[in-house]
C-alpha cells in the first residue's frame, strides 16, 4: 500500500515466500516479510526516511555453512536523513539497529549498530562521486566467543542515475575489524562492490553485482568470513508476456580458524548457473519456470555439494 501526502509518501509492505519440496516435505518453510516506510520531504533540501523492516525467513541448506536449515528472525530499524548543500553538493547520514536471532545457531544471534555517512558531489547531471565513512558494533548475545567487535571503513565511489531502469554504483576503500577481546587479532583488508542496472534495450535487461566485504561468520569459532564473488543475470524479452532469464554466479568465502578443522582456515568455492522462462498471466500474476546448478567446492571435502533445483514459483500480489 501507498499513501501519498502532500510532498510525503508512506508505504506498508508483507509478503510471504512458501517452499513446498515433492521430496523431503519436513524441510518445507513459509517465509514472512513486512516493511512500514514514511519518506519526508521537507521544502527542496531535506528529506527524512524512517522504516522497520521485519523478517522471519531461513537460510537454505545449500546457502548454511552448518549443512541445516537455518531459521531466523530478524528486525532492522533505519532513520536516513539527506540535506542539498548546494546544486552539487548533498550529505547523507543513516543510523540502522538490527536485531538477528538464529534458532539452530544461537551463537550468532546479534545486535547490529550501523552509522553511515556520505558526501556526494555532482559533477555530471546524471553522475555523482562521493565519499562514504562507515562505523558498525556487533554485540553478541553469546559473550563466551568474544566476538563483540566495531568495523571503521572508508570508500570513496561513483554513482550514475541515467534513468530508472539504467542506474549503477561502484566503490572501492578500506575497512579495519577491531574485536573487544584481546585474545583475538584485530584484521584488516580491503574491500569493493559494483552494483550495475542496464537496461540494453526495450527488451533486455543485464544486473551485475560484484563484491568483496568482510562479513560476520556464520562458522562456530571463526571470528569473521570474507566474501569475494559477482553474479549475473540476463532477461530478455520474448513477447509481452514471456521473458526469458539467465544467471550466474562465482564466490569465495574465507572463514579463519573455524572449530571441527584441522587446516588453517575453510574456503568454500561456489558456482551457480541457471535459466528460466517467466510467464506474466496478468499485472498480479505471474509464473516462472526454472532451473538452477549449484556446485559448492571446499578445501574441506565434507562440505562439497552438488544441487539441481527444478521449481515453478507463482508470484501473485494483491
Amino acid at each position: 500500500m501507498a499513501l501519498p501526502y502532500r510532498q510525503h509518501l508512506f508505504t506498508a509492505e508483507y509478503n510471504a515466500v512458501i517452499n513446498a519440496y515433492s521430496k523431503y516435505g519436513s524441510e518445507d518453510t513459509t517465509d514472512q516479510n513486512a516493511k512500514v516506510l514514511g519518506d519526508f520531504k521537507f521544502g527542496s533540501q531535506f528529506g527524512l526516511t524512517l522504516s522497520d523492516t521485519y523478517n522471519k525467513g531461513h537460510e537454505p541448506r545449500y546457502q548454511s555453512v552448518t549443512g541445516v536449515i537455518e531459521k531466523y528472525e530478524r528486525n532492522a530499524a533505519t532513520a536516513s536523513g539527506t540535506y542539498k548543500l548546494a546544486d552539487r553538493y548533498m550529505i547523507e547520514v543513516d543510523y540502522t539497529r538490527t536485531k538477528w536471532n538464529f534458532v539452530t545457531s544461537e551463537f550468532r544471534s546479534r545486535n547490529e549498530d550501523l552509522i553511515a555517512t556520505y558526501f556526494y558531489y555532482r559533477f555530471m547531471p546524471k553522475t555523482s562521486a562521493f565519499v562514504e565513512y562507515d562505523l558498525t558494533k556487533y554485540s553478541y548475545d553469546l559473550k563466551t566467543n568474544g566476538l563483540d567487535s566495531s568495523v571503521n571503513s572508508g570508500f570513496v565511489g561513483l554513482r550514475w542515475e541515467m534513468s530508472a531502469s539504467t542506474l549503477g554504483t561502484v566503490k572501492a576503500g578500506w575497512l579495519k575489524k577491531r574485536f573487544e577481546d584481546p585474545n583475538k587479532q584485530d584484521f584488516q583488508t580491503w574491500g569493493a562492490s559494483a552494483d550495475l542496472k542496464w537496461a540494453i534495450t526495450d527488451s533486455s535487461f543485464l544486473n551485475i553485482l560484484a563484491k568483496r566485504d568482510v562479513n560476520e561468520s556464520a562458522a562456530l569459532g571463526a571470528p569473521y568470513v570474507i566474501t569475494t564473488g559477482a553474479y549475473v543475470d540476463y532477461t530478455h524479452k520474448l513477447t509481452y508476456k514471456i521473458a526469458a532469464v539467465g544467471r550466474v554466479s562465482y564466490g569465495v568465502d574465507e572463514y579463519p580458524n573455524p572449530i571441527g578443522t584441522d587446516t588453517v582456515s575453510r574456503t568454500d568455492k561456489t558456482f551457480l548457473g541457471g535459466a528460466g522462462l517467466k510467464y506474466t498471466m496478468r499485472d498480479w500474476l505471474e509464473f516462472l519456470l526454472d532451473y538452477n546448478y549449484r556446485n559448492r567446492d571446499s578445501n574441506i571435502s565434507t562440505w562439497n555439494m552438488k544441487q539441481n533445483t527444478y521449481s515453478l514459483t507463482a508470484n501473485f500480489a494483491l
